[in-house]
């Protein structure tokens, strides 16, 4: 039978950046048999956060792409709200989501307050997982529980050794191959080591040109600007160690242009000779790599 009513807020979606309440006037009700009282049921509404259920769904998909706080702002509830909606939102997804173990898997780290593995499918462009932390033991835990395993036919990373040996260990029919990019990139390290050298015997103005230029000598030659080639021609000429740290440094950087693994062997083989005794040891890591 009835038993009073109530005004009730339930919160909606935001529009045009303002907030959304709707007031309801709610029945309340107490059962005969054993005289608890209880409101009537709201249609397509979170009771629990006395929210609509679009509200809910849309912050669970903002959630993963914004900060809690701004949604929470936006919406004008407990940030610890969206926190819980987006562990329901995921716990949902697991239910109905699986990850196919790629035959092209990447493993790279990224710093989240401290530096973890990150898992990725190369070829479908897509993450996979995202490790506590990129120990070995870590890495080798996961690989041994990850289901497919033997699926997976090449691995790409970057010259972090525990990673290298995490993948022999456990995916032993995959082929390893370090990412390019860190490879180099190790080709910029060496022209800055050469540059470096050069400080020594530099007055504090020439110094500080060299400073000021150092990203320029750091570009690919093909995306300088006019001006900026005119530096490095001035660079060159003037300091004939960076001059040929930079040649090297374009060099290398060719070998990944070649149209073949011969060429690019050719290329390699020319590349390391043509390297002069006194700039030889700026060179060494990326020879031994």
């Amino acid at each position: 039978m009835g038993f009073g009513r109530r005004e009730q807020l339930v919160r909606d979606l935001p529009k045009h950046g303002k907030r959304v309440g709707i007031y309801i006037d709610t029945r309340r009700f107490q059962c005969r048999a054993c005289n608890k009282t209880f409101y009537e049921l709201l249609p397509d509404t979170d009771e629990k956060r006395m929210m609509t259920s679009r509200l809910v769904k849309w912050i669970g998909k903002q959630s993963v792409k914004r900060p809690f706080a701004h949604i929470a702002e936006e919406i004008g509830i407990d940030e610890k709200t969206v926190k819980n909606i987006f562990r329901d939102y995921v716990n949902e997804f697991e239910k109905i989501v699986r990850f196919e173990t790629p035959n092209w898997m990447g493993i790279d780290e990224i710093h989240l307050i401290r530096p973890r593995c990150v898992i990725s499918n190369i070829q479908n462009n897509t993450l996979i997982e995202i490790l506590h932390n990129r120990d070995k033991r870590t890495l080798i835990t996961y690989l041994n529980k990850l289901e497919g395993k033997d699926s997976v036919r090449y691995v790409s990373m970057d010259m972090w050794n525990p990673c290298k040996d995490a993948v022999r260990i456990v995916l032993h029919n995959s082929t390893i191959v370090i990412d390019t990019f860190h490879i180099v990139r190790m080709a910029n390290a060496d022209l800055e080591s050469a540059r470096e050298s050069l400080r020594e015997g530099l007055t504090d103005k020439q110094r500080g040109g060299l400073t000021h230029d150092r990203f320029v000598l750091l570009k690919r030659h093909r995306d300088l600007k006019p001006q900026e080639q005119l530096l490095v021609d001035v660079w060159r000429k003037k300091y004939p160690v960076l001059g040929e740290a930079y040649r090297l440094k374009e060099d290398f950087y060719s070998i990944y242009e070649a149209s073949s693994v011969s060429d690019a062997k050719v290329r390699y083989q020319a590349w390391e000779a043509s390297i002069p005794y006194e700039i030889h040891e700026y060179f060494q890591p990326i020879i031994r790599a």
